[in-house]
């Protein structure tokens, strides 16, 4: 059986191209949240976030996937008795001003649920990695976030959803890109 990872990362990949690939697809990822009006054509950092996370040496998974809190239960990334200490993907955008955006990504698939805390996590572990980059050898200076959920539409009305700043459906990915799974 193949482990949850490998069965998100097409997933996962085929976002990463696109959002990597084509500023539309960005600034369609970033529609409807505060980020939008700032970050609206910015650049992305592609070949800043891999030197940033691979300085030492290439991870596993691609490298803008899994970044983990690397501290102690007692950290405010997540809520207290959750195992959410992970952001499945980060891109990092700068805009004309110089400021940069992190774009934490979760991805759940069609009928998956939320673990204990896990969504409420992520804006927790957004505003924490923003604060901390600089303690962190893995993750690019930021001075801004956001948090994204990618699911199904059967999760269109999880009140979970709340928690992040914007929710895409599969569905939507796939009109906008050929390449992303079925």
């Amino acid at each position: 059986m193949v482990a949850y990872s490998g069965k998100a990362q097409p997933y996962l990949d085929a976002f990463a191209a696109a959002f990597f690939e084509a500023a539309e697809f960005r600034d369609w990822v970033l529609s409807g949240t505060q980020a939008a009006a700032e970050y609206t054509g910015a650049d992305v950092l592609h070949d800043e976030q891999r030197a940033v996370r691979w300085a030492k040496k290439p991870t596993k998974q691609p490298f803008w996937a899994n970044y983990w809190c690397g501290k102690d239960s007692k950290c405010t990334c997540r809520v207290d008795g959750s195992k959410g200490l992970e952001s499945d993907a980060i891109f990092f955008l700068r805009n004309d001003a110089g400021r940069v955006l992190a774009v934490h990504l979760e991805f759940k698939h069609r009928g998956e649920s939320f673990g204990f805390g896990q969504a409420q996590s992520y804006p927790l572990r957004a505003a924490c990695f923003a604060r901390t980059h600089a303690e962190r050898k893995t993750v690019n200076a930021h001075d801004d976030w956001v948090c994204i959920v990618l699911c199904g539409s059967d999760a269109k009305v999880d009140p979970q959803l709340k928690h992040f700043d914007r929710a895409i459906f599969h569905e939507d990915v796939r009109e906008r890109y050929q390449a992303f799974p079925r």
